[in-house]
């Protein structure tokens, strides 16, 4: 098995504003994990430049936001801590203790926290406002990506390496299901109706697409090597993969489930996400330190943008409202 550090790659996704003048009018903001500079890059998609970096703890891996966009949930798994992140100050406000090894995280219906552990093989149930820890469940060994569904009900996860997704009911803390799918699973995305659940299986270098209502395998897609990143076009219609070992994009149809197209981007390509109201896409390049900004239709890199040293993962907010600061501030 590679070191920890190797295995330790996120993609998930969310809005917010950016901030020029007195006070800044609504936009979206992509806030990307540096691993090696212990650090987010926050990027205005506005103008798709690095407005600021926010100080963190040492290598942050996953990312998540609150569902209200205010607050950033960035995991360390070699420290067993979250760090939490005003998004309006951009600083860090808060750094929770889990203890272990915490990776993949996600947010819930009632907003607490769940959070992969690699190395014991449990979700933990974490309440952010208070720390507390409300439930371990025991999952598949290695639990890497973790996505919600969009009304915040069913939570996946990625076991990367018992080969399978957990499915969790994110009211009763309790297994519902588990799903096989290829081989040494990571990314996740759920499809904007919220009727499938894509799978990027990194060693078997294919997409599993799986029925959120039967919970039942589809298919299984060949893709580019090593798929460590998925995502998809806001209509749904498009299914985006990044391929590390390939350094591309794969652009594949939801409906014929070919791919239709494949592009470069930068070194490494991991996290991945496509902005909500917009048509753009953001891929996170760990090693060459940068974002690719893609257009969600075609996959076609538009732009890349420097960032840090292990950009990994990335998360974007929305019309979050906010006091100006000037570049290079954060906590």
């Amino acid at each position: 098995m590679m070191p920890i550090r190797r295995h330790f790659r996120a993609a998930l996704v969310a809005t917010l504003l950016t901030l020029n003048g007195a006070c800044a009018a609504a936009a979206s903001l992509v806030f990307v994990t540096n691993q090696d500079e212990a650090s987010l890059s926050v990027i205005d998609t506005a103008s798709d430049t690095v407005v600021d970096t926010i100080t963190v703890s040492f290598a942050p891996a996953a990312i998540a936001a609150s569902r209200d966009g205010g607050t950033l949930f960035v995991t360390h798994p070699e420290e067993g801590s979250v760090s939490v992140v005003d998004t309006a100050t951009r600083k860090v406000v808060r750094t929770l203790s889990v203890g272990g090894t915490p990776f993949g995280i996600a947010v819930g219906h009632d907003g607490r926290l769940f959070i992969g552990d690699w190395h014991d093989n449990v979700v933990t149930v974490l309440d952010p406002r208070t720390g507390e820890r409300v439930r371990r469940i025991p999952v598949g060994h290695s639990p890497a990506g973790i996505v919600t569904s969009p009304a915040g009900a069913l939570i996946f996860v990625a076991n990367r390496e018992s080969n399978s997704l957990s499915v969790l009911n994110a009211r009763t803390y309790s297994v519902v299901a588990t799903l096989p799918v290829g081989k040494a699973p990571f990314a996740l995305a759920v499809s904007p109706d919220a009727t499938r659940v894509y799978v990027a299986n990194v060693q078997s270098a294919d997409l599993s697409v799986l029925s959120t209502k039967t919970l039942q395998p589809l298919a299984r897609v060949k893709v580019g090597a090593m798929p460590y990143g998925v995502a998809t076009s806001n209509d749904g219609a498009r299914i985006l993969v990044a391929n590390q070992s390939a350094g591309t994009v794969s652009v594949l149809d939801r409906d014929s489930l070919e791919i239709v197209d494949t592009h470069k981007v930068g070194r490494f390509p991991e996290g991945m996400a496509v902005e909500p109201d917009g048509a753009k896409g953001y891929v996170a390049n760990w090693f060459s330190g940068d974002v690719s900004v893609i257009d969600a239709a075609t996959g076609a890199e538009l732009k890349r943008i420097k960032t840090g040293g292990g950009s990994r993962a990335l998360v974007i907010v929305h019309g979050v409202e906010q006091a100006a600061t000037g570049p290079g501030g954060g906590g």
